[in-house]
């Protein structure tokens, strides 16, 4: 073995690795060290003395680069031209404690004794590269929150917003997987796969989404039922180790996802996969959920969008509804009176009925009043007269938001019973009852209107738009449950529900 005492530095290098700032290292022709000044000590970790007269590949040269620092040593022994002498590179190099860090490198030759050596001074650039790294990042974010920002404002899809939001999370975050959950407003409990993925690679994911499809989810099942049941983020380092994560072995380790949110309930989750293990970074959960914010901007657009249009077909309807309305109140009036006089002054009254029923219908500030008085304006709003309705019922209470769907349901009724049913002739009449009756062993509300004396009726080929209404208006927003029988004596309209639910919907 060769002698240490030949690797010594010539007095006239000391100087030059004591009072350098950088890294120096100074390497023979045949690869072995015999220069480290302190500086090195602390940037790869090894002291000097532990380093003179080992190889420099075995302590700093990473494996990938080792055959190529020994073919570019071999080249230089033989005379061949030298590629890294006198210029600055950056390349990465290892510690002794096996990390990877990057640095800048220079390399120039100089006489120890009479041998020549090869110098290097070395600059860790772990920080800079760090920072280049955070303010490459920050622009990223910035740019896409730009985007997302502006796709908000103008996307009316949740599904394109999902696919937007998805990809710009993956792309700040290096992950390749990203996939969206959708949890229905109406079935908070549910959480449904969507077809809407995110893969860095076509195919990449196959696997996964195969067993998304097979898997039921719901609270507490998986990661989005555990983000369901906590309502905030949650990040799994090893999916492989996670006994709550029944998707594990299709290849991805890392996993986060976090909720999206509008008024406090949760509309859809997002999760993300990586293909390596990888601890949480809290810097960058924040970064997500504020893109995953303006998502659900486009959520509430999309439902108050179609809200609207509901509420537009639904006055379109409403006026049609009144026009026919008015037309049977004119031909029943006009010819049952004997004058002008008096056909005037009763046609004006009811249409006057009819419009301070249509008051009801849109305030929003309605007080509570009993069943028999919302019942009451909404059948003189139609135009009924007092001596063709009967109504028998005990006293209720009924709350305003279900007051206005009880007259939204006798509104209907009253205008499908004018056009074609008992109100459409002059013989013709309607009974309304309501009270409690016991079915399967348990209290229920029940309410009947049915039509007297009308024309033989004919049940319609489709549900019209008015059935909907009802079962809408009645049925889903009183939580109970409406059946039609279109008897050929008169049409019964039945409305039932449960009497604790009946009487939570009047508080």
């Amino acid at each position: 073995m060769t002698n240490r005492a030949e690797f010594a530095v010539h007095p006239i290098l000391a100087p030059v690795l004591e009072t350098v700032l950088d890294a120096v290292v100074v390497m023979t022709v045949h690869g072995e060290v015999c220069g480290w000044n302190k500086v090195a000590e602390q940037v790869f970790g090894w002291p000097s003395a532990e380093t003179n007269g080992r190889m420099l590949a075995d302590l700093i040269i990473p494996e990938i680069h080792r055959e190529a620092h020994a073919e570019g040593l071999r080249r230089l022994v033989k005379g061949g031209a030298a590629r890294v002498l006198n210029r600055r590179i950056e390349i990465t190099a290892l510690c002794r404690d096996e990390r990877e860090i990057p640095i800048e490198l220079s390399i120039t030759t100089a006489l120890n004794g009479a041998d020549l050596v090869f110098v290097g001074f070395i600059r860790d650039i772990s920080e800079r590269r760090n920072a280049e790294a955070l303010i490459r990042r920050q622009a990223l974010e910035t740019r896409l929150m730009f985007e997302i920002s502006d796709m908000a404002a103008e996307s009316d899809s949740f599904e394109s917003a999902l696919a937007k939001v998805l990809q710009a999370i993956c792309e700040i975050t290096g992950w390749p997987v990203g996939h969206a959950f959708i949890v229905p407003p109406s079935s908070p409990n549910l959480i449904i796969s969507s077809t809407v993925w995110h893969e860095a690679q076509p195919a990449l994911a196959d696997g996964l989404r195969k067993a998304t499809e097979e898997t039921v989810f719901g609270p507490n099942v998986g990661l989005p039922g555990r983000i369901m049941q906590s309502g905030g983020p949650l990040w799994i380092s090893d999916t492989d180790s996670d006994s709550n994560f029944p998707r594990k072995g299709r290849g991805f380790l890392g996993a986060f996802g976090f909720p999206l949110k509008r008024d406090g309930q949760i509309v859809a989750i997002l999760e993300f996969f990586s293909q390596s293990e990888a601890p949480p970074e809290p810097e960058m959960l924040l970064t997500v959920r504020a893109l995953g914010e303006q998502v659900g901007r486009v959520f509430e657009r999309k439902r108050t969008q179609d809200r609207q249009q509901l509420l537009v077909r639904e006055l379109n309807h409403r006026v049609k509804n009144i026009l026919s309305v008015v037309q049977a109140i004119a031909q029943q009036t006009f010819r049952r009176a004997s004058t002008i006089d008096e056909a005037f002054v009763s046609f004006r009254g009811r249409l006057m009925a009819v419009a301070r029923a249509q008051d009801i219908l849109v305030s929003e500030k309605l007080g509570n009043a009993t069943l028999e008085e919302v019942i009451k304006g909404a059948l003189r709003g139609s135009g009924l007269a007092e001596d063709r309705v009967t109504m028998r019922g005990p006293s209720l209470l009924v709350s305003a938001r279900n007051a206005v769907s009880v007259s939204l349901g006798i509104h209907e009724l009253c205008t499908n019973a004018f056009k074609y049913g008992s109100l459409s002739v002059e013989s013709g009449s309607v009974a309304v009852t309501w009270g409690e009756t016991i079915s399967d062993g348990h209290p229920q509300f029940v309410f009947e209107w049915r039509e007297i004396d009308g024309p033989p009726v004919v049940p319609p080929q489709n549900k019209g738009f008015g059935t909907n209404l009802l079962e809408r208006g009645l049925a889903a927003e009183l939580g109970g449950k409406i059946t039609i029988e279109y008897d050929a004596a008169g049409l019964i309209c039945r409305f039932s529900v449960p009497i604790p639910a009946a009487q939570g919907a009047q508080k």
